[in-house]
């Protein structure tokens, strides 16, 4: 009576439970054969365990396995980023060359094999693509927006004496401070201004090689083997500059 007033639907609770189930058989199983193959595995396995407690997506409409996978997926970018960040710390690099290195390198993980997946399961490579300027579009206006928009106000409503006074000390040596500043919420830009021109250059070297490749080969991605793999060596290129010209500007170099 219970069930029929809930509006619950057994059969379905059942096939859902068994898909669960399979998901942790799935996550422990090992199809190797090699050395190589035990190594990777050995190295999957914590994480596809992890992801086993993701429900599947026929219970709730597939909205609690988004919530959770969602939940899943910034835990562990946060924790990606954080042994990120104590890496390039342990090296003794700066906390700009870190943050376009390694920080970036993991935190930008999950979003490369999504565009991998996309890629390779999509027909067109819309979905592969789009990821990308939909991921940045997070981290601009949501990853930065709303941590901005709560120091902000912060800053300007609830900012105590002793607060107050520890930002004019930290602010006190820029070239835009004056002793009777309002305080508020700065993020000085330090390098970012050539490190965003450079990468600006880079960005349309790279819609300009998806342009060649549109009006020669057809296609954005893929395509025959060696025009495949120059666009890839070419991409890659990219990004050693970008990172190498970045690097250079933080250290004084240029």
């Amino acid at each position: 009576e219970l069930i029929e007033r809930l509006d619950i639907n057994v059969d379905d609770l059942k096939l859902s439970a068994d898909t669960w189930g399979e998901q942790w058989t799935d996550a422990l199983k090992y199809d190797g054969d090699d050395t190589v193959s035990l190594v990777f595995y050995m190295l999957s396995v914590p994480w596809k365990v992890i992801f086993a407690f993701v429900p599947p997506p026929r219970i709730c409409g597939g909205w609690l396995c988004f919530i959770i996978a969602l939940v899943f997926i910034g835990l562990l970018t946060a924790l990606i980023g954080d042994l990120a960040s104590q890496m390039g710390c342990c090296m003794g690099l700066m906390d700009a060359v870190t943050a376009i290195t390694f920080v970036a390198l993991g935190t930008s993980l999950p979003d490369t094999f999504a565009s991998k997946t996309a890629a390779q399961n999509e027909a067109h490579a819309d979905s592969s693509i789009g990821n990308i300027t939909g991921s940045n579009s997070v981290n601009v206006f949501l990853g930065l927006g709303l941590p901005w928009a709560t120091a902000a106000v912060y800053w300007a409503q609830l900012a105590s004496p002793e607060a107050t006074q520890a930002w004019h000390d930290r602010y006190s040596a820029e070239p835009w401070y004056t002793s009777d500043l309002a305080i508020g919420f700065a993020v000085p830009a330090g390098d970012l201004g050539f490190s965003v021109g450079v990468f600006t250059f880079c960005a349309l070297c790279c819609l300009a090689l998806l342009g060649v490749r549109r009006a020669t080969l057809g296609c954005e991605l893929g395509g025959p083997p060696v025009p495949k793999a120059l666009s890839a060596v070419f991409l890659l290129c990219l990004w050693a500059i970008y990172i190498g010209l970045s690097t250079a500007s933080s250290y004084g170099v240029i």
